[in-house]
């Protein structure tokens, strides 16, 4: 049958939405964070990793009713607009979306040139954003072609990532030395605890999967295995470079190293050193673009939902006749995550860093509505609740969904407590940038229905639907 045109195309397998999830997940902070973070929480940081996948298990559990429920493009904006409230929605995704492309976008950037200049020395700052400049625009290039060649890219790379963390991982953990793991709680149990937020953080994407429906082969079926695969794939990669790290080199030793050089470091004490830099280097490189690319591929289709309901304006909303992508909201977000390089020039990075830390904290947030709105699924929508092949039943069903809602809350508080508490000088600017995004989502929001209003468009009614295209 002849594909439709200006329609999208059901182009991701299982395989591939694996690789999608893995690589959008896995950012370079995988590289660069968890040296000081193991300095700082000690041997026991792999339980931190552990004990941050039960917040995304809640994820993978709750997204795969959703994914079940909504087979469609932008599912989350979708099922929370139509089960709550379009404002919240709005809110939940606009806070998500700016804070990724405006913030944490333009870092992500800067570490895939940093990680180029450790292998071929680029010269100057000048260059470096150069670079970050235009990893951003090849990317946003790339997925303005049909969505199988992103697939493939992002597949070959998350795979050679993939592999290179799980040697450094599986090889670490063999030549452990078992003296640089005791004492197992240098700062006591608390370190571990205070290091959950970091390390949950590390797993925000997993609901990624859902918002591609749309163009997912058998979606009710497929999204619910992608997200379990991909979650035990996280948490046995997580653990075992956690576990390695701190066996290869003593927490002392890693307080004192900045950066990704805590990770080329032990990995030079099983391999040769030249090769532990190519190989760890090569892998966060891929780490930094399958997280750019995959997320302009998740969230791009949450700006074509927003545009299809005319909440954004309705050009965002077409699919192109040819390419059978969003091609104005991928752009519109490529053009986003370039202004954003352009604000950590001028506002300085640490700016940046913290507002970007906001956007873990908008993810728990869109999390939390998740939650709402999949408890609210029988009794709002029971024909999608029963048709759906993945359903929360009995017990299991307020257990994942209201507990969800209320563990994320508590996460989003735990943050901004902890924040200040390890830094009362700048610890409360992540709390206020998502106060920010928060209101400004909420402003977007009521202006745009009053001027659709004017025009004699009612949003309601547009919302009285699920369009699935």
């Amino acid at each position: 049958m002849e594909q439709k045109q200006g329609s999208l195309k059901k182009e991701i397998t299982i395989f591939h939405g694996v690789l999608l999830i893995i690589g959008a997940v896995i950012g370079a902070s995988a590289f660069i964070l968890i040296g000081p973070l193991a300095g700082q929480t000690g041997p026991g940081l792999w339980m931190a990793y552990a004990l941050g996948a039960i917040p995304a298990l809640f994820v993978a559990v709750v997204f795969s009713q959703l994914g079940a429920a909504f087979p469609i493009t932008g599912a989350s904006y979708i099922a929370i607009s139509r089960l709550l409230n379009p404002s919240v929605a709005m809110m939940a995704v606009w806070s998500a979306i700016l804070g990724i492309f405006a913030f944490a976008m333009p870092l992500m950037a800067f570490g895939f040139a940093l990680y180029v200049d450790k292998l071929f020395p680029l010269g100057g700052d000048a260059m470096l954003l150069l670079v970050a400049a235009l990893t951003i625009i090849f990317f946003t290039i790339l997925n303005l072609f049909e969505i199988r060649w992103m697939l493939w890219a992002q597949s070959i790379m998350a795979a050679l990532m993939i592999v290179a963390l799980l040697i450094f991982g599986i090889g670490g953990s063999l030549n452990a030395n078992p003296a640089n793991q005791t004492p197992l709680f240098p700062f006591g149990f608390t370190a571990v605890l205070a290091a959950i937020i970091p390390a949950y953080v590390m797993y925000t994407g997993l609901n990624g999967a859902t918002e591609l429906g749309g163009e997912t082969k058998n979606p009710r079926r497929s999204i619910p295995i992608i997200l379990g695969v991909s979650l035990i794939l996280l948490v046995v990669i997580y653990v075992s470079i956690t576990y390695a790290l701190t066996g290869l080199l003593s927490y002392q030793e890693l307080g004192k190293i900045k950066g990704a050089t805590a990770v080329v470091t032990a990995a030079g004490k099983f391999m040769p050193a030249v090769v532990a830099l190519w190989m760890m280097s090569i892998g966060a490189l891929f780490a930094a673009a399958t997280t750019i690319s995959g997320s302009l591929a998740f969230l791009s289709r949450d700006i074509l939902a927003l545009g299809k309901d005319q909440i954004l304006p309705a050009a965002l909303g077409k699919i192109n006749a040819r390419t059978h992508t969003p091609i104005a909201a991928v752009i519109t977000l490529g053009v986003i995550s370039v202004l954003g390089l352009v604000m950590a020039v001028v506002f300085g990075e640490n700016f940046i860093s913290y507002c970007a830390t906001a956007v873990s904290y908008a993810f728990m947030l869109l999390s939390m509505f998740g939650c709402i709105a999949m408890y609210v699924l029988p009794r709002k929508m029971p024909e999608r609740f029963e048709q759906s092949p993945f359903k929360l039943k009995g017990f299991w069903h307020p257990f994942f969904t209201l507990g969800g809602a209320i563990l994320f809350a508590v996460l989003i508080l735990w943050g901004f407590i902890s924040g200040y508490i390890t830094d009362p000088s700048s610890g409360w600017q992540p709390a206020l940038a998502l106060v920010v995004l928060v209101i400004t989502g909420f402003l977007y929001y009521y202006l745009r229905r009053w001027q659709l209003h004017r025009r004699g468009i009612s949003i309601e009614d547009k919302l009285n639907k699920v369009q699935e295209y």
